[in-house]
């Protein structure tokens, strides 16, 4: 292979990661809006399970149609169907309506750490799944993890509630959720299943799970709503989703499930700011280091991979 061939791959590769990194920052940043509008819609009166029920099924109405002119509609095959299913569980239906549940609960900063957990849950279950290996650097991340969110529920004035700390711990399911998502779709995902469809099933699916969970608990809603902070949270939410799950989809098929999961790095510095813009929230000393703690660990999990492919260039080693 000659020089300038090499230096044509090498370029070509560094841009197809630039590419995937501009993704990853423009989906963190649309995903940080979601806890605001949350918190907005809860401080609305909107029921959470009506909520995000609404929101769901207008972001899959309103993409439908680009789907169907680009002929990507969801298929309706077994293989499929259990696709949309699980994914919307996972990804959608619980951990969404689980947020919104304790929107009101938690400062918004404070809940949108707990997403910054994500990436080491995700590279947890990836090595539980065989798509990543043990190393010691990544297994130290998790613990820098799991100590971050000590340091938020054990002392007892980093949470401005001291009845806060289950509600934080019952929010941790989320990002055990995310994760979940992340790997199941990387290893079951349909390999002829276009990313519009697969973000219309999931939409579509996630609205139908939660369609006998509004009923069941009469948190029935109307839009428009008689508040119009209620509407405008709702209809900020469908535009979120409408962008969120068609770039989900499309970044995990091009990056795999682990840097994919870093997209949630970027929607936690997103979500404190807007918390300290929108609401005038304010965090402890122990909620600083927390974070703190978790974006070290997160470091540790996402540069191992990078340290080891440096090392194996600089020893000439190309085994995998």
């Amino acid at each position: 292979m000659t020089q300038a061939t090499s230096t044509e791959i090498l370029a070509r590769r560094s841009g197809r990661l630039a590419v995937s990194l501009l993704l990853i920052f423009f989906g963190g940043i649309n995903f940080s809006f979601i806890f605001p509008v949350n918190k907005i819609a809860a401080e609305a009166g909107l029921p959470f399970f009506a909520y995000v029920f609404w929101y769901a099924l207008g972001a899959g109405v309103i993409i439908f149609p680009f789907a169907a002119i680009r002929g990507e509609l969801p298929r309706l095959n077994k293989a499929h169907l259990k696709a949309y299913g699980v994914a919307a569980a996972l990804g959608f239906a619980f951990p969404f309506a689980l947020l919104a549940f304790v929107a009101p609960k938690l400062p918004s900063g404070v809940a949108v750490l707990l997403v910054i957990l994500t990436p080491a849950f995700t590279y947890l279950f990836s090595l539980l799944s065989r798509l990543e290996r043990f190393h010691m650097m990544s297994i130290v991340g998790l613990v820098l993890g799991i100590a971050g969110v000590l340091f938020i529920v054990v002392p007892s004035g980093s949470l401005p509630g001291a009845d806060m700390a289950g509600w934080f711990l019952l929010a941790l399911l989320a990002p055990v959720c995310f994760a979940g998502l992340n790997v199941y779709v990387e290893i079951h995902r349909p390999p002829d299943a276009p990313s519009l469809a697969l973000a219309v099933g999931i939409l579509f699916s996630g609205a139908l799970m939660l369609l006998p969970l509004m009923l069941a608990t009469g948190q029935i809603y109307v839009f428009p709503g008689p508040n119009l902070d209620g509407d405008l949270a709702l209809a900020g939410a469908v535009a979120i989703n409408m962008i969120m799950w068609p770039l989900f989809y499309f970044i995990v098929k091009r990056t795999g499930a682990f840097l994919l999961s870093t997209i949630n790095v970027v929607g936690v510095f997103g979500g404190i700011i807007w918390g300290m813009v929108f609401f005038a929230e304010r965090h402890s000393g122990y909620v600083w280091l927390a974070g703190a703690l978790m974006l070290t660990g997160l470091a540790l999990i996402i540069l191992r991979p990078a340290l080891v492919a440096r090392a194996k260039r600089t020893s000439g080693d190309s085994t995998p």
